[in-house]
Order: C-alpha cells, then structure tokens, then sequence
C-alpha cells in the first residue's frame, strides 16, 4: 500500500493525535497524578522506542548516515517526549510544546515524504507515521493534562539548549553537505528546502574554508522560530486561568514533613 496526500488515509494521519488524545484525556483527567504518569511513561517509552527503532534499520541497511544523528526537529522531539513525560523536566516541556509540537503537526499535513516509499508499512515509513504523531500526543498529554507546567525560567532554558545544539548542527550541516554530499537539513537550517522560508533565502552562501552558511537565512528562521516559540509557550498559560499556584514536581522530589 502506498500513501497517497490528501488521501482519506492521509487526513487520518493528520487528526490521529487528536483522535488518540481526546478518549485518554476524558479518562484521566479525573485519575490521580500517579495514573497520569504512569501512562505518561509509556507514552514517552514508545516515543523513544520509535527513533531507535529507525535508527537501528538505517544502521543495518546503510550503515553510518548523518540522517541516525537526532538533529532534525521532529527526531529530537521524540527524544523529548521521552524526557518531558519520564522525568516531568519542564525545559524538555517547553521544547517540545513550542518547537517540535508545531513542526511535527506540520509534517503531518505535509507529509509527501511517505510518497517516496513502496508502502507504507515499512520500517522507516512507519517510524515517520508514529514518531511524528506521538510527539504531537505527548506535548498534548504533557500540558493539557497538567503534567508539567511550563514557567518563563525553563522556556528561557530551553532556548538556551536549543542554541547549544544549533551551533553543532549549523557545522555539520555544512560538513555533511558541502565536503561528503549528503543532503542533511538539522533544524532547517542548511536550506529551505521542506520548509515555507524560500523567500528568506536571500544572495549566497558565505564561505570559510570547507565551511558555508547563508547568514540571512540562518539568523532569519532561527528570529521566527523564536517569536513562534514564544507565542505557543503562551497559550500555555491558558490551560491554568483556574489554577494559577500549581506547581510541577519532578520525580526527585520529596514532599517536606
């Protein structure tokens, strides 16, 4: 079976995560916190679960590729799901609801990569199906259900991480692209080439050495994805007008006698 867009299988794919989170929020938002955690739990297992499991296939059948390093958006997100929901970490929150909620979501919608598969049912075809829609689950389930709350401290952490790892990603995918000729795109940020920032990609590549980069569209999505970023972090806030004190624990910590 092979996937069609804007097939009736496709709009499934795009309100899966809908349709899984509605029935489990009705169940447990009523449930004590252990209840919600421990399904929290598996839900981040499976997350994690779903990126090894591609990048065990890759490894087999290429051997090393860039594409099992966990810098595109969506594959670290899984990597966050896993964190987020484990050890309720608000910055692992924080990037997963305001980054990679949105860029798995779209991927989603604009899911013509699983065009370029025989059928659907294969490893990494899957993985691409799964992965994205329980990162969309798990920052519903973190945030909605009241998992973590995300405060302005961990959001500016959590841009501070994401920056830590753009640095790297920014040299590798130039090193990648430029000196071996792959064709890797971390964070979006070699080209835009699968994203809506075309008209960002302004004159050429400046180089240094075996280095490239386009500054003006570098620094351009790094500046929307910013503001993005900070707009979704807000209808955080939305989901506590009721219950403005309540506070995230992780799962270190110990209630004082």
């Amino acid at each position: 079976m092979r996937f069609e867009m804007w097939s009736v299988w496709h709009f499934l794919l795009i309100f899966a995560p809908i349709i899984i989170f509605i029935p489990l929020y009705f169940i447990l938002r009523k449930r004590s916190d252990k209840t919600k955690y421990i399904v929290g739990v598996v839900i981040g297992i499976i997350s994690i679960g779903i990126l090894i499991m591609r990048n065990i296939d890759i490894y087999v059948t290429n051997g090393f590729d860039p594409e099992i390093i966990p810098l595109q958006v969506c594959h670290f997100g899984n990597i966050m799901v896993f964190i987020a929901l484990i050890f309720k970490s608000k910055i692992a929150t924080s990037i997963l609801w305001t980054l990679n909620l949105l860029a798995a979501f779209a991927s989603l919608v604009y899911a013509d990569a699983l065009e370029g598969y025989q059928t659907i049912w294969c490893i990494r075809a899957q993985a691409y199906i799964w992965g994205h829609i329980f990162i969309v689950l798990g920052a519903f389930y973190a945030v909605i259900l009241k998992i973590v709350r995300i405060d302005f401290k961990s959001f500016l952490l959590g841009l501070g991480v994401l920056v830590l790892l753009v640095i790297p990603s920014i040299i590798l995918n130039s090193y990648f692209n430029d000196v071996l000729g792959y064709s890797i795109n971390y964070f979006y940020l070699y080209d835009s080439n699968g994203v809506p920032f075309e008209f960002l990609y302004i004159g050429e590549r400046a180089q240094y050495g075996w280095f490239t980069i386009n500054w003006i569209y570098t620094l351009s999505v790094m500046g929307i994805f910013i503001v993005i970023m900070y707009g979704i972090y807000n209808l955080q806030k939305l989901f506590y007008l009721k219950d403005k004190t309540y506070e995230t624990h992780n799962i270190f910590y110990k209630e004082k006698n």
